[in-house]
């Protein structure tokens, strides 16, 4: 096998596997399961943005930086840290409230757990996304 074949070879792996474990994940979001990010698992990504809020305020000052910019001065960049380690929980209970929304709606009307488990996964990327930006943005005022 040709260098340039093998590499087209394990993208194709990964790429199999990579869908494997979604699909795997997409069935186990679809299935009625209080950890659904609609359901009690979304409430517990918000404690946990809640607990790294909780956590960050002790360790940074009265500002935290938000914006990093090389050259032109394009407005503020630090914020309140007590506003911005707010946001964050808030952020992620407005998103679980209106994902929990979107799920009811879908409940209601005729889809199968493929789709449901789509939109859980969907609703676990955003969710996650959310907790990972209050991360980076905490380590990095660190």
């Amino acid at each position: 096998m040709s260098p340039s074949t093998r590499a087209i070879d394990d993208r194709t792996d990964s790429t199999r596997l990579t869908r494997r474990a979604a699909g795997w994940l997409r069935t186990r979001l679809g299935r009625s399961s209080p950890l659904r990010p609609t359901a009690g698992g979304g409430l517990a990504l918000v404690a946990v943005s809640a607990a790294v809020s909780l956590a960050a305020a002790g360790l940074l000052g009265e500002t935290l930086r938000i914006r990093w910019s090389v050259g032109t001065y394009y407005g503020p960049e630090y914020a309140p840290t007590a506003i911005v380690l707010a946001a964050f929980p808030i952020l992620v209970a407005v998103a679980v409230g209106a994902f929990r929304g979107g799920a009811t709606l879908l409940e209601q009307t005729e889809t199968d757990s493929r789709e449901r488990g789509y939109y859980e996964l969907a609703t676990l990327s955003v969710l996650l996304s959310l907790l990972v930006a209050q991360l980076a943005l905490v380590l990095a005022n660190l």
